[in-house]
């Protein structure tokens, strides 16, 4: 089983799904989705004092720029080991400026089971201090992988939406020769 291209479509729609996890809450390495296997492969290892402030993970049956499924941060209270599955919310969108004007986005999504973060609506909700928290280590991260962050934005839920729209459907024309997405509601 290929976890990008077996999950059920029904379990990813733009107002709810289903995501796996790569990188636990706190920990120190930086697992990588590898598409060919659908596994995680280390990618590298932070600084001991350089621990992932949320969860991370991606959104089968989507398709980016990078020709990877769409990343995403898990807000949660808790660490999530890799390759859970955890039903979560889109809250907004996070874009990473890179140096020589490339682009990483990252939907921010809430895990529907906890408590505290299913109630966080919109990008605003997100306490200062978390979103913080998440931009330092980003730019630690893209530092370490050497092509540093020039600056970091927060986008709303409908540009999340759209993302992700986008995403779905470039993955309905690569992987099943569809141009449009079945509304299932």
């Amino acid at each position: 089983m290929n976890i990008w291209h077996d999950m059920h479509p029904d379990l990813i729609r733009k107002e709810e799904y289903t995501v796996f996890t790569a990188n636990s809450m706190g920990s120190t390495a930086v697992l990588a989705f590898d598409g060919s296997t659908g596994l995680l492969q280390l990618e590298h290892l932070s600084d001991p004092y350089v621990a992932a402030p949320n969860n991370t993970g991606y959104l089968p049956r989507t398709y980016t720029e990078n020709g990877m499924p769409v990343e995403t941060v898990i807000l949660c209270s808790r660490p999530l080991p890799p390759m859970t599955l955890v039903r979560c919310r889109p809250v907004g969108l996070i874009t990473l400026h890179l140096d020589g004007g490339e682009q990483r986005k990252m939907l921010l999504s809430a895990a529907c089971a906890d408590a505290f973060w299913s109630a966080c609506l919109t990008v605003e909700e997100i306490p200062t201090a978390d979103r913080k928290a998440l931009v330092r280590y980003l730019r630690y991260d893209q530092q370490v992988v050497g092509k540093p962050a020039t600056s970091v934005t927060f986008d709303n839920l409908d540009a999340a939406e759209a993302y992700m729209e986008n995403c779905q459907q470039q993955y309905l024309m690569r992987y099943c020769g569809a141009v449009t997405i079945q509304d299932n509601d």
